[in-house]
């Protein structure tokens, strides 16, 4: 029992000794920078008909099934595992030492036998484990922004391919209107025929018009089931089960200035998850100086002589010493690593600059052109329309001014939605590498 006592004595005298030698972990946590995912809730009341698909029920299907976010899920919590196993203190080991038995002459058999019972423990020097520790931690927060921007790419997917299905929906409602108005224009064309004022080959002209804004639809709805489909694939079923999107092609007449939307990248997700990397690879490189620091081992124990019955303590103490190996390489590789991950840094900050750059132009040039076909595109093409549709039933114009100038309208108003699809695209891409809405800056 006494020895029981004592050995417990020395273990728990090495723990207290390798604790106080410690440096306090100190957990790292990345703060939260908004995402547009942040606004993502799934709609529990739909009061909108059964076979509508709203925004927000897209983005709640394809996050719910998309199995690469299970994956990254995952990550996360093997990081958090590995956070939990570095900050573990190393096992202290027990030796047991028998001497001085089964020899010759007095020392034959035990008489002359010596045992030593001792608890050793190794002293991590240069505060190893809490730089470990760290090190897992940033991983771990690494991790959850490579699940967030994931989560992010997912949610712009969505957007996009919804704003498509939106648009063509529109381009298909538009084809419908201009169908019916080519075909009531086909039959006022085809009762002047008949009342002998205009020629067949005038209804054959109108029958042509007619039978292309025919095609047009026909594309459109392949346009518009085509977009159905891409979106529904995207949280893997394939199966359309609705039959309109509810949206809006608007966007923000009054943009935020392209100096507010650079500021705003630092806290981009791509950016964010580089810093991330560059500051594990820090921690990296303190830990590679800390690893060149030798650590101890303490041993401390009770040694029994038995030809004597007499009984002491014993100590001891074992330093490797760092003669060949210092931690060169690996000082010099972490120093390397991080000057890679500050050079990939800059050379990414460099490409979201310039597309950020590009896109804001982008916006900026299609808004004068939504701007000028809607104040004067669009008008004057009615102008002229309603004119030369007058004038053509007093015979000042031809058949073929009449066509050409409702072709010219309905041509504008395609041109319309067009750069309300494509503006509306800009804008989502743009916040989906900023990680925000613009209404937000």
């Amino acid at each position: 029992m006494q020895i029981k006592q004592i050995v417990l004595s020395c273990a728990l005298s090495a723990i207290f000794l390798f604790k106080c030698s410690g440096a306090r972990v100190a957990m790292h946590s990345s703060a939260h920078v908004p995402l547009l995912t942040d606004k993502i809730e799934t709609i529990k009341n739909n009061i909108e008909p059964p076979d509508t698909l709203l925004l927000d029920n897209a983005i709640s299907l394809a996050l719910k099934n998309n199995l690469e976010l299970r994956a990254f899920l995952t990550e996360i919590k093997a990081r958090e595992a590995l956070t939990l196993q570095e900050s573990l203190l190393p096992n202290p080991e027990l030796d047991i030492e028998l001497e001085n038995f089964a020899g010759s002459g007095s020392l034959g058999g035990v008489k002359g036998n010596e045992t030593t019972l001792a608890i050793g423990q190794l002293i991590e020097l240069g505060g190893k484990r809490a730089k470990r520790t760290q090190v897992a931690a940033l991983q771990s927060d690494l991790a959850l922004w490579r699940y967030e921007i994931a989560r992010l790419n997912i949610v712009t997917n969505v957007r996009r391919e919804y704003a498509q299905v939106f648009l063509a929906q529109e381009k298909l409602d538009l084809d419908r209107k201009l169908l019916a108005l080519s075909g009531a224009f086909k039959a006022n064309i085809d009762t002047l025929v008949l009342a002998g004022r205009l020629s067949q080959a005038e209804s054959a002209r109108a029958q042509v018009e007619l039978s292309q804004r025919r095609l047009t639809l026909q594309r459109s709805q392949r346009e518009l089931n085509n977009a159905q489909r891409r979106l529904t694939a995207i949280w893997g079923t394939g199966n359309v089960d609705f039959s309109v999107v509810k949206g809006s092609l608007t966007f923000i007449k009054s943009m935020p200035s392209a100096d507010r939307v650079m500021q705003s990248l630092e806290n981009s997700p791509a950016l964010i998850e580089q810093k991330s990397i560059i500051a594990v690879q820090k921690t990296k490189t303190a830990l590679a100086k800390a690893l060149a620091i030798p650590d101890p081992v303490i041993r401390a124990g009770y040694r029994h002589f038995n030809e004597t019955d007499d009984k002491a303590f014993v100590a001891g103490l074992s330093i490797p010493l760092t003669i060949f190996n210092r931690n060169q390489g690996g000082k010099e590789e972490a120093k390397l690593r991080e000057l890679q991950a500050e050079q990939f840094y800059a050379s990414l900050k460099n490409d979201v600059q310039t597309e950020v750059s590009n896109r804001l132009e982008t916006i900026r040039t299609i808004a004068a052109e939504i701007e000028m076909i809607q104040e004067i595109i669009i008008p004057e093409a009615q102008k002229a329309y309603n004119i030369i549709n007058q004038n053509y039933r007093l015979g000042k114009y031809a058949l073929i001014d009449l066509l050409d100038a409702q072709r010219q309208l309905f041509d504008a108003q395609g041109r319309f939605l067009d750069a309300l699809g494509e503006i509306k695209l800009e804008i989502i891409e743009l916040e989906g590498r900023l990680g925000r809405s613009l209404d937000s800056l």
